[in-house]
Parts: C-alpha cells; sequence; structure tokens
C-alpha cells in the first residue's frame, strides 16, 4: 500500500468528482489535504469532515484559479496552515462540448481559457515555487485532448497547452527531484459532464462499445493513479501524459 504519512497535498477544484476522489484517497493514505473549491462551500467542508473522519487533518479554501492573485492566497493559507506542501493536484477545469467552432463566442473562449489554460498554468508555476523538493506536481486533463472530435475544440484545446507545460515544467524542476506529470481520463461517471450520468444514458453504451473493457471511467480510477504519481513508486517518472481509459483511445 502506498503511504503518504504526513505530506501536505493541496487539489484543487475538489468539492467534487476526481478532485473529491483524489483528495480522499490522499486522506487515506495519511496525507493533509487542501480542498480547493470555487462556489460549492458545503460540498468542501463535507470532504474537510470526510477527511477528519480517516484521521486526517483538512481544510478547505475558496480560491477561483482563473484569478492569479487568488492561486496566490490558495498556496499561502496551504503553507500557513500546513507549513509544507508536498503534492498538488491541478484538478480545477470546466467542460463545454457539442458546440461547433462557428457558433463558440468570445464569452464562452475566455471563460474556458481562463479556467482551462491560464488557472493550470498559475496553479502549476505556484506548484513549482512552493512544493518541497522531492514533491509531485499532477495535472488532471482530458484524453480529448489526444483524440479531436467536432464540438470539442474549446474543452480539449483549452487543455492542450498544459500538456506541453507538464513537460517542460518536468524539466525545470527535476533537479530538485520534483516530479510533473498529467492523468488523462475518459469520459468519467460521477464528475465533470457525467456528474449526474444515468444508467440509461447514451454515453454509456458509447463507452461500452468503444472502451475494451465496456465501461466509463470512476473518480477512484484516477484517484489509482494519482495515489501512484504522488508516491515513492513514481520518483523517477516524470513529464508523462497517462490515458486512463481502460484500453479505448479517448
Amino acid at each position: 500500500m502506498v503511504m503518504l504519512e504526513n505530506k501536505v497535498a493541496v487539489v484543487t477544484g475538489s468539492s467534487r468528482g476526481i478532485g473529491k476522489a483524489i483528495a480522499e484517497r490522499y486522506a487515506t493514505r495519511g496525507a493533509h489535504v487542501v480542498v480547493n473549491y470555487t462556489s460549492h462551500k458545503a460540498a468542501a467542508e463535507a470532504i474537510v469532515r470526510s477527511v477528519e473522519d480517516r484521521k486526517g487533518q483538512a481544510i478547505a479554501v475558496q480560491a477561483d484559479v482563473s484569478k492569479v492573485d487568488e492561486v496566490h492566497c490558495l498556496f499561502e493559507t496551504a503553507l500557513q496552515h500546513f507549513g509544507r506542501i508536498d503534492i498538488v493536484v491541478v484538478n480545477a477545469g470546466l467542460e463545454l462540448t457539442g458546440l461547433p467552432v462557428t457558433d463558440v463566442t468570445e464569452a464562452q473562449f475566455d471563460r474556458l481559457f481562463n479556467t482551462n489554460t491560464k488557472g493550470a498554468f498559475f496553479t502549476m508555476q505556484a506548484a513549482a515555487r512552493h512544493v518541497a523538493d522531492g514533491g509531485r506536481i499532477i495535472y488532471i486533463g482530458s484524453s480529448t485532448t489526444g483524440y479531436p472530435r467536432a464540438g470539442y475544440a474549446i474543452h480539449g484545446g483549452s487543455k492542450m497547452a498544459p500538456l506541453y507545460l507538464v513537460q517542460v515544467l518536468a524539466q525545470e524542476v527535476g533537479p530538485r527531484g520534483i516530479t510533473v506529470n498529467a492523468i488523462l481520463p475518459t469520459a468519467t461517471a460521477g464528475a465533470g459532464l457525467h456528474t449526474h450520468v444515468t444508467e440509461d444514458a447514451p454515453i454509456r453504451k458509447f463507452m461500452a462499445e468503444f472502451s475494451p473493457m465496456g465501461r466509463m471511467g470512476t473518480p477512484e480510477d484516477v484517484a489509482n493513479v494519482a495515489e501512484f504519481f504522488a508516491s515513492d513508486l513514481a520518483s523517477f517518472v516524470s513529464g508523462q501524459h497517462l490515458l486512463v481509459t481502460g484500453g479505448g483511445l479517448a
């Protein structure tokens, strides 16, 4: 079993979905967790209680990652409370699909790119500045970046630049023993667009036919990989983009 005893993890966008699964998994493994949220305060506080029930320590911190000053406040609060940061999971993001390029508005573009691209960049920048030597930076992207599809331009496009940053940052912080990796999940039941997916939803039928394993992903599937990347087992794995798709292309 991977142990993260007394490690401090900042997980952005962790009031629900994949971020929630990762925060709770890290707590189960002994880590202290900074639960970040933008607007779902009650959900974030519920996760703090869940972490405490696992005998861990946690705080909930409101911060909109699309605003650089709030990213700085997130990291400052984490450092003030726990004294160090060992793991940063860059998970916060927005999704907008089914929209042809010709229909995208400037407001829609700015909203997604401000969070998914700008927010990810400056969160990883802050992580590079503040993560302790030997630490971990993990970006949660999307498998759609490797599988272009009609209607996904703004969604997949906004998640492309952070993948390049992962590889660059891995080189820049590698001398400090810090690893930087990306996890690219497939359509995930209980997260993002599929937070409330029903058993008879078309996406389930599509994934049953498309995926060799015949199902959608789950937040726990992603948490499994995030646990590995955060551990000593992954100390020589860096600059990588790992698909979590059950053998499917996306």
